[in-house]
């Protein structure tokens, strides 16, 4: 990931959602923990950092690349730590709760191990999320379903805890991704001092973490529609991808 990875658009745009999506998700997971720090790991512009000061959370840390721009940032500069995120990364202390959301999947799979491992030596709670195969997003090298991390998560003896999905899913304020693929991963060894996760880790059924939401599927389902309409017209096909060339080249002029 580098700094032609987004262009200056990419956090802005997407900024507002994830802070609704934060406001929504964060006050379900204070319903299981209790943090006093949160490292975010891919944090961007620092969306779910700054929801978490809202919330009373102000020993925050966010790391991400060298191509975030500090001037966009919505924390402060020294709250923030740039590096590259498949060159694995450490930290001098642990952390309550260590997230890093829709970030797994730009990490090239030769790395996604190492990338966990650091993860897990960060603190015992980790709130994670990564795309699905077939999600789609810039520079998605490595799009699994929730089992593959499951595995690698388990390599350091944290198991998975599903207890936000059915929270959330319907909230038309939450991101989709998030809605199809936020879960806790807890360090095994220390459930039993967390009475709430504990208790969901036991609910959990590790073959059910493989979830598509009903939203991703029409989407996927209309997407192909269309392209089998088009197929059917070689006008209509040669005209769909001319204008897709000329956005592309910045051309916005109608056909």
């Amino acid at each position: 990931m580098t700094s032609k990875s987004y262009n200056d658009n990419f956090y802005t745009d997407h900024s507002q959602m994830s802070i609704s999506s934060a406001e929504e998700i964060i006050p379900k997971v204070l319903d299981y923990i209790k943090p006093s720090s949160v490292i975010d790991i891919g944090c961007g512009i620092g969306t779910w950092l700054l929801v978490w000061g809202k919330f009373g959370v102000n020993d925050i840390l966010g790391i991400d690349g060298d191509y975030i721009k500090r001037d966009k940032l919505l924390i402060s500069n020294d709250k923030f730590i740039a590096t590259n995120l498949e060159h694995g990364f450490e930290s001098s202390r642990k952390f309550d709760i260590v997230t890093c959301l829709e970030v797994a999947e730009h990490i090239n799979e030769s790395e996604a191990e190492m990338f966990v491992n650091s993860l897990c030596n960060l603190g015992d709670v980790i709130l994670f999320s990564a795309a699905i195969p077939g999600q789609e997003g810039t520079l998605h090298v490595n799009e699994q379903y929730p089992n593959y991390w499951q595995n690698l998560f388990w390599k350091n003896k944290f198991v998975p805890v599903d207890c936000l999905r059915k929270k959330i899913w319907s909230n038309e304020k939450v991101s989709t991704w998030y809605k199809q693929n936020i879960l806790f991963y807890v360090k095994e060894m220390q459930l039993n001092k967390m009475e709430e996760l504990k208790i969901e880790a036991d609910k959990t059924d590790v073959t059910f973490l493989n979830l598509v939401h009903p939203e991703y599927f029409n989407y996927k389902c209309n997407k192909v529609l269309f392209y089998e309409e088009i197929l059917r017209s070689p006008r209509r096909l040669f005209k769909h991808f001319f204008k897709s060339l000329l956005l592309k080249l910045g051309i916005r002029e109608q056909i």
